[in-house]
């Protein structure tokens, strides 16, 4: 028995050992991928709410005494207005237009070095810092500044106040809104996990398409009838991205009115996306199903068998991943239409630019006609493969 034993184990070790595509699609390049996705999340995670080192803090200030302006860095550049325009600074603040707004009594210093916190009947000097922590830039201003103004309020023996309740400000100074803070959190992780769902609907279905009928032997019967190879081709991907394509949509509906539980806000994305933002994303995973399904259809094609399909599939799961993770090296969607001219990478962005409210059409509909593209391009090497007798019958 021990040697039946030995003897199948070194014919299935010389077989997995010997087929070098299968030993490096499943031992090394996972490892891989892994190494360089986690390398990347670590190094990424501080850039989520980063800011360029060289990055100037644009802080708007009315009635800012020398004392105060004196403390400031270089890295922040002070713009003195005057109280007519608070408003419009508070209302690019909440657009994420800029980075801060302080706003000092009038005499500030003269109303310091009077004031008596013993023998005081009014409120102390209140210094405001609006400031919207849905940008990273308006974060990290505030912070800068905050440590400034309370470490000259501690050696003022507290006679001044910072960011009191008013009846300007009763809630406080946070200009960033619920719908901001929403897309911040869902902006950055939502998208990866879009990409994740529609692929693992695809992946359920796609690597059996081909190469399991190639393992039964029923493709070689399928390839003599009249029917043209590219019509099969085509006819695989779609039937294969319909299943896909509700697959996905069932995880991403459950996702939906699930993030109110997640988030801990009432009504969840129906309180801040409309029809519009839910039309561009249904048409951006349809395509991006057909670019899961086209890609994993050629695995299938190519492959000797089912498991052999499966094999080639967990690397490209990584590169899913990774694009999805993309958004937190930008810290956001860029603009720039190349970047959607690359299939997978674009379905990222276009979902992040939708959850965060930066919707562009143009980069929509060329990301929909790149997958588009794509898929067809796919489908002409799969027609190409069916016409090959050595990769068809090769077992």
């Amino acid at each position: 028995m021990r040697n039946n034993i030995l003897t199948i184990m070194k014919k299935e070790c010389t077989r997995i050992f010997s087929d070098r595509k299968l030993f490096v699609t499943a031992v090394i390049m996972p490892g891989a991928m892994i190494f360089l996705m986690y390398t990347l999340m670590g190094n990424l995670m501080g850039s989520i709410f980063g800011v360029e080192e060289n990055y100037t803090y644009q802080v708007h200030a009315i009635n800012m005494p020398d004392s105060i302006s004196a403390l400031m860095p270089t890295k922040i550049t002070v713009i003195n207005i005057s109280e007519a325009g608070a408003e419009g600074i508070r209302e690019r603040i909440s657009n994420r237009e800029t980075d801060l707004l302080l706003v000092f009594p009038l005499n500030f210093d003269e109303q310091v070095a009077v004031f008596d916190i013993v023998s005081a009947t009014a409120p102390a000097p209140n210094v405001q810092i609006w400031s919207n922590m849905a940008r990273p830039e308006s974060l990290e201003a505030q912070s800068l500044v905050s440590a400034i103004i309370y470490g000259y309020h501690h050696t003022l023996s507290h006679k001044f106040t910072v960011n009191a309740p008013t009846a300007e400000a009763p809630d406080g100074y946070e200009l960033a809104s619920d719908a901001d803070m929403f897309a911040l959190v869902i902006g950055f992780l939502i998208p990866m996990m879009f990409l994740l769902f529609i692929y693992t609907g695809c992946l359920a279905i796609a690597p059996e398409s081909i190469s399991g009928e190639k393992e039964r032997g029923t493709l070689g019967t399928m390839l003599v009838t009249p029917a043209k190879r590219s019509d099969m081709a085509a006819a695989k991907i779609l039937s294969i991205a319909v299943f896909g394509l509700l697959s996905a949509v069932g995880s991403m509906v459950g996702m939906v009115f699930s993030l109110p539980q997640l988030m801990q806000i009432d009504g969840g994305a129906m309180n801040f996306y409309g029809v519009k933002e839910f039309a561009l994303l249904f048409v951006i995973a349809a395509t991006t199903t057909l670019v899961f399904v086209s890609v994993l259809s050629l695995m299938s094609a190519y492959a000797k068998s089912v498991k052999e399909a499966s094999a080639y599939a967990q690397p490209f799961m990584i590169v899913c991943m990774l694009c999805g993770l993309s958004s937190m090296i930008t810290g956001g969607a860029p603009s720039e239409i190349y970047y959607y001219l690359i299939p997978v990478f674009n379905s990222a962005q276009c979902f992040t630019a939708i959850l965060n409210f930066d919707i562009s059409a143009v980069n929509v509909a060329v990301t929909a006609v790149t997958n588009i593209a794509f898929t067809v391009i796919c489908a002409g090497i799969i027609a190409k493969i069916f016409n090959s007798e050595k990769i068809v019958f090769d077992k």
